[in-house]
């Protein structure tokens, strides 16, 4: 299981904060042959473990639907002063004529949005149709296709945000096809799903509206795309979705029921697995999305389908964001490749996964991949039987040849175009498997936590190298150098 920063680096350009995790190198071809070998089975887990990225969100609690207006429109000015400059008089209006028809516009778009969101959590249809444009009869059939498609999701909050209104420019192509006034918005939708997200998915969209006969139509979400503004493309814009309930997890997909269910018993018995050793100071839930192929999911990510061919899962959550201050992380499958797994590397995946999950609190900036990957890895593979010989052979064939680390991989190592990349997976698993067998299960989730402890307010945030010393002098007490050494000898140790 992998940490890989390179490729998370190019979602952070996308998604202007997210904080990478990832799991698995892609070294290995799965194949059912190897189902029932415990030596291939290790390597296809390792070569088979998702990348955890992450989507930063925000949000308000409760049931809410409506549309906040975060940015003034482009065209307006301070309040207190008129269009010529001068200090605003006692009585005297300072909107200009183009101030008063941006903030009417603004105003009547808002209700527009506001109609739409009331007619989702309603699932009123008719109503939703009305809010579209009538004269964009392949996008009206596109949106009522998506209204449909998300009748069993069980949402709490479905809103508007208009962000940044005149947020691009229509080709005069498009205009003449319009043929009518225009008005551009990047407007965010939020999105609470009932029982996961105490606050709620932030999922910025950049559309169109037209006015025709007086009133305002949503005309397209995709115009956006010739400024390079694009519409993330969501789990129901894939197809219909199935919803499955487990008693720790909720299930999206598009697939079959039958094999939902699956993936909610796999995540049915990852909780409890992951609570046993982080404990219970998280929500204890997950939420699963499964699309129905490899392509459908690397579309919800805005990647190249091949970028996750070995990719079991990817994991999306704020890093260091408590459980009442973020979203619920979203588990998305792929199924071309779960479906090669058998049912240990099915829960190893599944238990990783979780495991970000659980410990999503406590993993900062700073948290050092080594500890966030191989701590996942050690509970991934708890009670699996797996050893170095099966779970670390490229390590273990290094060491046996003399070629033992001098030090714990810094967080380049886990980058994609490294030679070595499943070396520095395997290096950081048994660290915190040493941690767990000589210092105890609970000194390993208390370094953890202490590495990830945010600090006092007006105090600068610790880089790794100070966040991990401090923490392995408190929790385990020996210095960073001993407990290096410790780890050296461990390593030949289990090579043997």
């Amino acid at each position: 299981m992998s940490f890989d920063p390179g490729r998370v680096r190019g979602q952070r350009a996308i998604a202007a904060a997210p904080i990478p995790f990832a799991i698995g190198p892609a070294a290995h071809h799965v194949t059912i042959d190897d189902v029932d070998d415990p030596n291939r089975a290790a390597r296809r887990i390792r070569s088979l473990l998702p990348v955890l990225i992450v989507v930063c969100a925000l949000a308000q609690l409760g049931l809410v639907l409506g549309v906040t207006e975060l940015v003034a429109d482009s065209s307006s000015t301070s309040s207190n002063r008129s269009h010529s400059g001068a200090p605003q008089l006692p009585g005297q209006r300072s909107d200009s004529p183009a101030e008063q028809h941006a903030n009417a516009r603004r105003t009547a778009v808002s209700a527009l949005l506001e109609r739409r969101s009331a007619a989702f959590l309603s699932r009123d249809r008719e109503a939703f149709a009305s809010t579209l444009d009538p004269q964009a009869a392949a996008f009206r059939q596109t949106q009522v296709g998506v209204f449909d498609n998300l009748a069993e999701v069980p949402f709490a909050a479905w809103e508007y945000e208009i962000v940044t209104p005149d947020a691009f420019e229509l080709a005069e192509a498009r205009r003449t096809v319009l043929a009518a006034p225009t008005f551009t918005a990047h407007v965010d939708l939020l999105y609470r799903i009932t029982g996961h997200d105490t606050v709620s998915v932030r999922v910025p969209q950049y559309l169109t509206f037209v006015l025709r006969s007086g009133a305002w139509f949503l005309a397209s979400d995709t115009d956006g795309a010739v400024a390079s503004l694009r519409t993330p493309v969501q789990m129901w814009d894939l197809g219909a979705v199935n919803v499955v309930q487990g008693t720790h997890s909720t299930v999206l997909g598009v697939g079959n029921r039958d094999e939902l269910r699956a993936f909610a018993q796999d995540a049915d018995k990852a909780v409890p697995a992951v609570s046993a050793v982080w404990g219970g100071e998280w929500p204890g839930r997950a939420v699963i999305m499964v699309p129905a192929t490899q392509e459908q999911m690397a579309r919800l990510l805005g990647a190249e389908p091949s970028k996750y061919a070995k990719i079991a899962a990817v994991t999306t959550g704020e890093r260091g964001a408590s459980a009442d201050a973020a979203p619920a992380d979203r588990v998305i499958v792929n199924p071309d490749a779960f479906r090669q797994l058998g049912d240990l590397e099915r829960h190893v995946v599944m238990v990783h996964e979780i495991t970000h999950v659980a410990s999503r609190a406590f993993t900062r900036a700073w948290t050092p991949t080594w500890l966030s990957e191989g701590f996942a890895d050690y509970v991934g593979y708890l009670d699996s039987g797996q050893t170095m010989r099966t779970a670390a052979p490229e390590l273990r064939r290094d060491v046996k040849a003399g070629r033992i680390p001098t030090e714990l991989p810094a967080d380049v190592r886990f980058e994609t175009t490294q030679e070595e990349l499943p070396q520095a997976y395997e290096m950081g698993w048994l660290a915190c498997r040493l941690i767990a067998e000589r210092w105890g299960r609970d000194k390993l989730v208390e370094l953890y936590r202490a590495v990830g402890t945010e600090p006092p307010p007006g105090v600068a945030a610790p880089d790794a190298t100070s966040a991990l010393a401090s923490a392995t002098v408190s929790v385990l007490g020996t210095s960073p150098d001993g407990f290096t050494k410790t780890w050296i000898d461990y390593l030949r140790t289990q090579a043997e």
